[in-house]
């Protein structure tokens, strides 16, 4: 990862940020914190055919398909600003996007595709890729119930799906065909628990419980903080 503030690009990719922070897709599925999905989880109403899995995006900003984002972005921005300034926005994008450095072992290398982790833009460039992407392949999901709950901070997904209708299998299958650049790592849930930032989710009968997570060790006594 390199620091990008010296970079020549750093000042005009800032800009550009703060011209793409309203194109976030209007969908609910982002949290800013484990507080959040907390409150969240704890109104919800299950039953015994629900299971949790969580999943991780394997390398995402190396793997966001740059030019499919512009072009994404294209499409946002020409609802709201005219063609010849949505051209400009686009071009500017585009050549601050292919500076996509890193270095390794002392080493400075362009890879072929992705975005730079160390770039101001780069979150949002995710978060508008990754929330088109559930707009097309989430969201039906939910609507059919097959998922009750779907959530995500950063590349960390938390899903809670109807055991009846889909299975861990088929999810995992679903989510990784959602694009050919993207892999998703699953982890099911295990004795009714799972970890999900720094929370652990305790599946009961008919509702959720969160406890705050902490690493286990061989001497520790569990105790259970309930939100």
């Amino acid at each position: 990862m390199i620091n990008n503030r010296s970079a020549p690009s750093y000042k005009a990719a800032k800009k550009l940020n703060s011209i793409l922070q309203y194109l976030n897709l209007d969908n609910c599925y982002t949290i800013v914190n484990s507080s959040t999905v907390a409150q969240d989880l704890t109104k919800l109403n299950i039953n015994k055919q629900h299971r949790l899995i969580t999943l991780d995006i394997k390398d995402l900003y190396i793997n966001i398909p740059i030019r499919e984002t512009i072009d994404i972005i294209r499409l946002q921005l020409v609802k709201h600003k005219d063609p010849e300034i949505t051209s400009q926005i686009c071009k500017l994008l585009e050549t601050i996007l292919q500076q996509n450095y890193s270095t390794f072992h002392e080493q400075i290398y362009q890879p072929d595709k992705g975005i730079a982790m160390g770039s101001p833009i780069s979150g949002t460039i995710a978060e508008i890729f990754l929330q088109y992407l559930e707009h097309i392949h989430v969201r039906p999901l939910l609507d059919s119930k097959q998922i009750l709950f779907y959530t995500r901070y950063r590349d960390d997904i938390l899903i809670i799906y109807d055991n009846e209708s889909t299975n861990q299998d088929t999810l995992v299958q679903d989510t990784n065909s959602m694009h050919d650049s993207l892999q998703f790592n699953p982890t099911q849930d295990s004795n009714d628990c799972i970890n999900f930032l720094d929370l652990t989710i305790i599946r009961r009968i008919s509702h959720l419980e969160t406890d705050i997570y902490r690493k286990p060790t061989t001497t520790d006594t569990t105790i259970h903080f309930f939100i």
